[in-house]
């Protein structure tokens, strides 16, 4: 949904957002954050309406830059690593 990167000389972090399922007009979400080279954080959010997760990540935006993918893996050559450990890791917990 959302793939975030704040990087202004002081902070250098991501901020995800990945849809997990969807059904209707509500669905399961997993945010992740963290600073880049550092464990990341998890959270699952259940059921969670479209526009509750359009708020989030209206309200995350004024601090992260949104990034493509491409663009991601130049900043931060190791995140798909670290999201498959972070991901795997928040599923076991949810």
């Amino acid at each position: 949904e959302f793939i975030g990167w704040c990087s202004d000389g002081i902070h250098d972090k991501v901020w995800v957002c990945i849809q997990l399922s969807h059904n209707r007009w509500r669905g399961k979400y997993l945010s992740i954050w963290g600073r880049r080279g550092k464990s990341l954080q998890s959270k699952v959010t259940d059921d969670a309406s479209d526009y509750d997760i359009d708020k989030l990540i209206r309200s995350k935006e004024s601090k992260y830059a949104e990034i493509p993918i491409d663009k991601l893996h130049e900043v931060y050559p190791e995140f798909q690593e670290d999201l498959e450990k972070t991901t795997a890791w928040a599923l076991l917990k949810a």
